[in-house]
């Protein structure tokens, strides 16, 4: 890893803003007339009734409302708590997918979504063509039915958004669930991927098996580590082969289709998540992963795919600022990644915090709180997320002098920090000048003599 890691967070997209929303609701509408629409498998709500609701939205951002899905297109189910909770997040529901319609259009395209930004579908279509299908883990968005909730959307980030939208457990729905408090939040440097062994390969057509194996080849690039693994059944996949695999790796990969096996069949009975990447002929892959790691199916279907929402899927985060040694690519970085904690971004302290150097070998340093503004400065931290229980796990293995705390933030916010003891940091160099600690380690670098 480059111990000098430092690049620039990645910039949101803007929000659509209403006048946009109301202008496709309205092409949405014109598409009828025209022969275009509507989407197959959807059934469209009355034009007045739509276009009140985006005029609506356009109050409530008037307003200041902070609207995580304003201006989505969004064709749901005809249920009351799925359709309440996108409206609540600022979503205008266009109209309502029939129940079952992935078992009669069992192939999800672009014509699919026609001129919506997403559908939520009560079953995993078997392809995918040009159309990103997203499946959380069963009972996080409380559809009930024995099918598997799935948007499918052109990228996987909107998919991603719509999803967060209506997670979240229902007393009315069998099998509602919640998100536990060890959920992974991303799915580290290094992911374990199963896929299918080379008998399972020889078994598939020449272009899937191509582009099976090339997806592979791009996954180890990132850094990914893949086992073959045998999942061949009788007639297709050997459903615990796969259970079994998902418990020894982060996530299964495998192909679209029915010619080793339905993935939609796999994920419909099976307690997973799943991520479904599309290919131009409907042969794409699905990454496929453990119950309530759909963050990790999320990360992998990002570095694949190119779109990656700005923040994860489960909402049980709780921050933590790092420096020194548990910064990207240092050394105790390790740590926070093995605990399933997601890098969220840069942060500055408020004025008043110092940075120590106390240790050498390797170089390591420890902030503490300077108590007074002209004693210190700011300082480059990371915040992290991690979920309850691996924030808690964490701080258990803290070594000394490391402990936790609260640090206070330029922006005036506060979190929780890695910080370090006074009593120990006092006796090291001052580094506070440096601001940055891989602004110091850039200084050892050039100072070291160069070897002929």
């Amino acid at each position: 890893m480059n111990p000098f890691l430092f690049d620039d967070d990645t910039a949101p997209l803007p929000p659509i803003t209403m006048s946009q929303a109301v202008q496709r609701v309205l092409s949405v509408f014109d598409a009828l007339s025209r022969g275009f629409g509507p989407a197959p498998g959807v059934w469209l709500r009355c034009r007045e009734d739509v276009l009140v609701d985006a005029k609506s939205v356009d109050e409530r951002v008037r307003a200041g409302e902070r609207l995580p899905l304003v201006g989505t297109l969004v064709a749901a189910p005809d249920d009351p708590v799925i359709t309440g909770r996108l409206v609540q997040a600022g979503g205008v529901v266009v109209g309502h997918t029939v129940p079952g319609a992935m078992a009669t259009v069992p192939e999800a395209r672009l014509e699919t979504l026609s001129k919506l930004d997403a559908l939520l579908v009560s079953e995993p279509p078997s392809v995918c063509r040009d159309v990103v299908g997203f499946v959380p883990t069963r009972g996080l968005v409380p559809l009930g039915g024995p099918g598997a909730a799935t948007v499918l959307a052109r990228e996987a980030a909107v998919a991603q958004r719509v999803a967060a939208a209506v997670t979240g457990s229902d007393s009315r729905v069998g099998h509602s669930r919640d998100w536990p408090d060890s959920v992974r939040l991303s799915a580290g440097d290094h992911p374990r991927v199963g896929v299918p062994d080379s008998a399972l390969r020889a078994r598939l057509d020449v272009d899937v098996r191509a582009r099976l194996e090339a997806t592979m080849d791009t996954l180890r690039v990132v850094g990914a580590l893949i086992d073959e693994v045998d999942l061949g059944g009788t007639n297709g996949w050997c459903l615990r082969r796969a259970a079994f695999t998902l418990h020894d790796h982060d996530a299964l990969l495998v192909p679209l289709g029915s010619e080793a096996g339905s993935l939609a069949q796999l994920v419909t009975r099976l307690d997973t998540s799943a991520v479904l990447i599309p290919a131009a002929d409907g042969r794409g892959m699905g990454v496929v992963t453990k119950p309530f790691d759909d963050q990790v199916a999320l990360d992998l279907a990002g570095l694949l795919t190119g779109s990656q929402a700005s923040t994860p899927y489960p909402d049980t985060g709780v921050g933590l600022v790092a420096f020194g040694a548990y910064l990207r690519g240092q050394p105790r970085a390790n740590d926070l990644t093995e605990a399933g904690a997601r890098f969220a971004g840069f942060v500055t302290t408020a004025r008043h915090y110092r940075m120590l150097l106390i240790g050498q070998e390797p170089p390591e340093a420890g902030v503490v709180d300077a108590r007074a503004p002209q004693q210190g400065g700011s300082l480059v931290g990371e915040r992290w997320l991690l979920s309850p229980s691996a924030l808690g796990e964490f701080v258990a293995h803290l070594p000394a002098p490391m402990r936790l705390g609260t640090v206070e933030l330029s922006d005036g916010t506060s979190s929780l920090a890695i910080l370090c003891d006074p009593a120990v940091a006092e006796r090291g160099e001052d580094l506070t000048a440096w601001q940055c600690w891989r602004a110091y380690l850039r200084h050892l670098s050039a100072l070291r003599p160069i070897e002929a």
